[in-house]
């Protein structure tokens, strides 16, 4: 367990409306802090060090700092170099280590907590072709296959994506397929080394402007290029008032779960295909727990400029759902929504004990949250609503 009562970084703070502690990470090195992407975890898997991403506006340049959790030996460490540009390239802890791994330009590298850098990966100009200005991404967050061996990269060039995968121990790179559309947030599964997903996303054509939708959003893919189907089939955007958007593996890889931003969250089984409504009601990011009897979600950074976002936990056992922290201010930093993606993107942690989300309780001020799931969770089932009617 991670003592935030007595570490001098983090501010205590209950939401006057529900009474649900949360920790603010106060101590700050930048205008904007923030947690990583909700699919990629914020929190070294021993709970020693958090990693965040720090903005000042009005540049678009984002930076890496790591936190000491030990309030006996706290530490804050910002690494200007450790950095990228535009919102894409989240970065990701590797697996049993406290490393983080990022990339800018067209290149991958590694910081350590004492802010070594070193380089892990250069795209190639067989697969630039001299089009290093018109990258716009390596990947748009890191995500490694089960066993740890391959990385994916789902790099987007002159409006099409060119899908890859690199082999961190030879650093071998392979080009699976181009496809001629905007295609993002590849993951690969937690039980299956050549299997992974990846979205298909809404987009401007890079040359007339014009704005396309998606028309199906989540699809698998293989590393040998012979898989390429829609999760579902009969989910197009749109058809039927479907608005399926965020997705994310279960930690056991047996279900992918997603958002409908109207209906709520829903998991579908990876090998049969049968889907469970599990909270109905909007959302926008949702996460889950590892058993998947806790989410939590926001709802909605996207209307935030005129009306407060909540961040809400729901309880799969009682149906009852609670806010973890209520009408959220709108930020400050003018444009920083465009230039750094900031919305709560709240997330469990590896180990389910807390729930990290992007936060402004703080003066709207962009700060990083950690929440104590267990009694949250207690609250909730005392307090909170029931849902799912």
């Amino acid at each position: 367990m991670i003592d935030l009562e007595r570490h001098p970084y983090f501010t205590s703070y209950i939401d006057p409306e529900t009474g649900i502690k949360s920790y603010v990470l106060t101590e700050r090195v930048a205008e904007a802090q923030r947690h990583f992407y909700f699919v990629n975890t914020s929190l070294t898997y021993d709970s020693k060090y958090l990693w965040i991403v720090c903005s000042n506006a009005p540049a678009r340049i984002n930076s890496l700092a790591v936190v000491s959790l030990d309030p006996d030996n706290p530490f804050i460490r910002h690494f200007p170099g450790a950095g990228f540009t535009g919102t894409g390239n989240c970065p990701l802890i590797l697996p049993g280590t406290h490393d983080v791994i990022f990339a800018e330009g067209k290149t991958i590298y590694k910081v350590t907590v004492d802010g070594e850098i070193t380089k892990v990966f250069t795209l190639g100009n067989d697969v630039l072709m001299g089009r290093q200005r018109w990258l716009e991404r390596v990947f748009t967050h890191a995500s490694i296959s089960a066993d740890g061996k391959m990385l994916a990269l789902d790099s987007y060039i002159t409006g099409k994506t060119y899908m890859g995968v690199l082999n961190l121990e030879t650093k071998e790179y392979k080009l699976i397929d181009v496809l001629n559309q905007f295609h993002d947030h590849v993951q690969f599964s937690p039980r299956d080394n050549d299997l992974f997903l990846i979205d298909q996303e809404w987009w401007f054509d890079p040359i007339s402007g014009e704005r396309f939708n998606y028309k199906n959003r989540t699809w698998l893919m293989d590393v040998n290029g012979t898989r390429f189907e829609p999760l579902i089939q009969a989910s197009w955007f749109g058809r039927d008032g479907s608005r399926i958007s965020h997705d994310f593996w279960s930690k056991d890889g047996n279900y992918i779960c997603y958002n409908d931003y109207e209906k709520g969250a829903y998991e579908c089984n990876i090998d049969t295909r049968e889907i469970t409504h599990v909270w109905k009601r909007p959302i926008c990011h949702a996460h889950t727990n590892a058993d998947r009897s806790l989410w939590v979600a926001d709802q909605t950074p996207y209307a935030w400029r005129n009306k407060p976002c909540d961040v809400l936990l729901f309880d799969r056992e009682t149906s009852k759902e609670i806010e973890i922290f209520s009408k959220l201010p709108y930020f400050t930093i003018e444009d920083a929504d465009k230039a750094y993606h900031i919305d709560p993107h709240p997330a469990f942690t590896d180990d389910g004990e807390y729930i990290i989300s992007t936060t402004t309780v703080m003066d709207r001020n962009v700060d990083v949250a950690i929440t104590p799931v267990k009694p949250a969770l207690q609250i909730c089932r005392e307090k909170g609503r029931t849902t799912n009617q």
